[in-house]
């Protein structure tokens, strides 16, 4: 039973009536909703609730709405603004909708939105109107412009296309057919006008077309034989590109032309040129011969030609500086850092005579290794000279280590022999590890090079690298010339050192006996400070003879006591050092055995190697006579009285008692009483002694007085006649000793 619109009209009206009614007759809403429900569950009636429940209608009605509904929105409404108009649930409105699908072909669905066929053809015809203007038109752009879902612009309107759209369409693009004619023709001119390759690429974008629809015109094109050239590469890729016939031509004619002209074309051009194998298009180009004598760099191909001219230039070079920057003799095309390397391989091999530096631009040759050899002369030679000075202090060290050792091998004389092959092997050793220690670091070098010569700072660390070991070996043969020579002289001053050294104490300890000897003839406390200042004066200066040979220390006589100590606490030398301790230590006494003892010890050829020995009775004899001839000299030279005074005493007991006596001013009176004894003289001789002793003692005490002064130096006077055996004649002095009370130190040769 169909339920119609009248039928629900009446029954609004007796529910009206019925809710208007007075007394128990009258339904509530609330039971009005109730008796349509249990109508329409009974399937009384066929109705649809709105979503608040206050209203209710017919199906079919229903489906008028939203027929209407979309009509009236232009043709396109959602479903959902549909459920929200007409106030029902969303799937009444799905269900209207499947109903109105299968009823009428006037609506279609999509992308939940009901569509009237009429908006579909009112956007087909706007697209042909587009079309018609433009000839082309983007999708994506329509889909904007219009503000659908790609979904029915896809599902509709584009279905269309080749019925109600007068259009093809290509990816995201639609053209039309006379778009795609004009651009057809449009193609056909440009590959006919066209001389030189072309990306493809470039060629499709200039005419808007997609990559599908432009190989299609491309290909109808060729089939047609409309297109004058061909395509390289593949299609699929943007490495494709069209190649005019004429290029071919156009192009071996320039290539001829840059080879004739500028002897030379750079690989860029070929690039430009579309010349991916220059090797394989010149030879098809070029004359055999000429092909062959091609030189390949990496940003040009030169002729042999161009070539013969940059290596007169180079060789012109290397025979002036000895070396060459091959950057300032290249052409420009071929000036990169790859192109200088490849034209110093070429120089390499075409010279065995040259040689290149890592990474720079240079060559060179071995003359300039040996000037710059030679300009290291000078640094060599400081340095050998500096080496062999610090071999010679350690050899100097060495040496002195090494006494105690000798020594020792003298117990024995199969023990003496090893050790002397020992001591040789060593210090072989020694000098060898000297000579391999000898090396210069190669800032060294560089820094002195940079210093005297005017080559290329890039070019030093190159030289240094080639010329260090022959710099080092020529270093090592200097060291060992100088070395052996400083052996030879060291060897030669020592021994000269040593015979010096050995005069010298042989001749002051041979006084010291004559001298000791002289004391046992005086009482004994005369004798004994004879002796104590024969220990403070002779001995002592023995003694720093002695210290100054083994420390090799200068001026030890005017060394404090400390530094003395310390000089001799500084000797390597055990042995040395003890037997010279000893030797100070005696005198600092007053015992002259003690001194005597520590000669000895001194002596040994462990220390001083000194062959010393008491003088014999003629030796004796010999220096005394020695002794008074020199207070004869002295005495001639002698101005002052104090001085003259005691000489003439020391004479006089050298010359008639055979006694050698070493004394100063102070033991004047004892030396006086002596003579006086043992001298044989006469009155008037000793008067003259002891006169000339009052004068100086009174000239002492007043210096001032004049009238004393020429006293004294008429005493003298009469003294040197007395004594020497002719007049005196006076003579300039000498540099005679002249202070009275120090006396007069004499030094006599064996």
């Amino acid at each position: 039973m169909t339920t119609t619109w009248a039928d629900i009209q009446r029954l609004a009206a007796d529910l009206q009536r019925v809710q208007l009614a007075e007394g128990t007759k009258k339904l509530s809403e609330r039971n009005c909703v109730e008796v349509v429900s249990m109508l329409m569950a009974s399937k009384a009636i066929d109705v649809v609730f709105t979503s608040d429940g206050h209203a209710y209608l017919t199906k079919k009605h229903l489906l008028t709405e939203i027929k209407n509904e979309c009509i009236g929105r232009g043709g396109r409404v959602s479903l959902s603004d549909l459920a929200h108009t007409l106030n029902v649930d969303y799937e009444h409105i799905e269900n209207s909708v499947a109903v109105i699908l299968k009823q009428s072909s006037s609506f279609v669905l999509c992308n939940a939105e009901l569509i009237a066929r009429d908006y579909v053809d009112s956007l087909c015809m706007e697209l042909n109107e587009r079309l018609s203007e433009t000839g082309v038109l983007s999708a994506s752009q329509l889909i904007k412009t219009w503000d659908l879902p790609s979904e029915i612009f896809y599902g509709l309107v584009l279905t269309e296309i080749g019925s109600k759209v007068e259009a093809m369409i290509d990816g995201d693009t639609i053209y039309t057919s006379p778009y795609l004619s004009a651009q057809r023709n449009l193609l056909r001119a440009i590959l006919n006008a066209l001389t030189k390759v072309t990306p493809m690429a470039k060629l499709s974008a200039h005419l808007n077309l997609s990559p599908s629809i432009f190989w299609s015109i491309y290909d109808d094109l060729a089939a047609n034989s409309e297109v004058p050239g061909t395509v390289a590469g593949g299609r699929s890729s943007n490495l494709a590109h069209y190649v005019p016939n004429r290029h071919g031509m156009l192009v071996r004619s320039f290539v001829l032309k840059c080879f004739e002209q500028e002897k030379m074309i750079a690989t860029s051009t070929l690039r430009k040129l579309s010349i991916v194998h220059a090797n394989v298009y010149l030879k098809d180009v070029l004359p055999k011969s000429e092909f062959a004598s091609l030189i390949f760099f990496p940003s040009a191909i030169i002729s042999k030609e161009l070539w013969d001219e940059i290596e007169a230039l180079i060789k012109n070079e290397m025979e002036k500086m000895c070396y060459c920057d091959l950057s300032l003799h290249m052409p420009a095309a071929i000036s990169s850092d790859q192109d200088v390397q490849k034209a110093i391989s070429i120089c390499v091999k075409s010279s065995k005579e040259w040689m290149s530096a890592s990474g720079q631009p240079f060559v060179y040759n071995s003359q300039l290794l040996a000037s710059a050899l030679k300009a290291l002369n000078g640094l060599i030679s400081d340095r050998a000279e500096k080496e062999a000075e610090v071999w010679s202090r350690q050899h100097k060290n060495a040496k002195r280590e090494e006494k105690p050792q000798e020594e020792d091998w003298t117990t024995g004389k199969g023990k003496k022999g090893r050790g002397g092959k020992g001591k040789g092997n060593k210090q072989t050793h020694k000098e060898e590890q000297l000579f391999a220690s000898a090396r210069f670091s190669a800032e060294e070098l560089v820094s002195e090079l940079e210093r005297v010569t005017n080559l290329p700072k890039e070019l030093l660390e190159e030289i240094v690298e080639q010329i260090c070991a022959n710099a080092e070996a020529v270093l090592r043969a200097r060291i060992e010339t100088l070395v052996r020579t400083v052996q030879t002289v060291s060897a030669q001053d020592q021994k000269r050192s040593h015979v010096q050294m050995q005069e010298k104490i042989r001749a002051l300890y041979n006084n010291i006996c004559i001298f000791e000897q002289a004391t046992s003839s005086f009482d004994d406390v005369v004798a004994t400070d004879l002796r104590a200042y024969l220990i403070r004066t002779l001995c002592t200066d023995v003694a720093n003879i002695v210290l100054s040979y083994i420390s090799g220390t200068e001026n030890t006589n005017a060394l404090t006591i400390k530094i003395r100590d310390e000089t001799i606490s500084s000797i390597e030398n055990a042995g040395g050092r003890e037997a010279v301790a000893a030797l100070f230590a005696a005198v600092s006494g007053a015992d002259l055995d003690a001194f005597h003892s520590a000669m000895s010890s001194v002596s040994s050829p462990a220390v001083c190697s000194l062959n010393l020995k008491m003088p014999d009775k003629k030796q004796r004899t010999e220096l005394v006579q020695a002794y008074a001839s020199e207070l004869e000299r002295q005495l001639r030279a002698c101005d002052d009285a104090a001085s003259g005074l005691l000489i003439s005493l020391l004479l006089i007991l050298a010359k008639r008692n055979a006694i050698a006596v070493h004394a100063s001013g102070k033991f004047v009176s004892h030396i006086i009483a002596k003579v006086e004894k043992v001298a044989n003289l006469s009155a008037e001789q000793m008067e003259l002694l002891v006169s000339m002793q009052k004068l100086v003692i009174a000239s002492m005490k007043n210096k001032t007085d004049v009238d004393l002064k020429t006293k004294l130096v008429e005493k003298l006077k009469s003294l040197k006649s007395f004594l020497l055996g002719v007049d005196y004649v006076e003579e300039s002095s000498k540099g005679g000793k002249q202070d009275g009370e120090d006396g007069v130190i004499i030094e006599l040769t064996s």
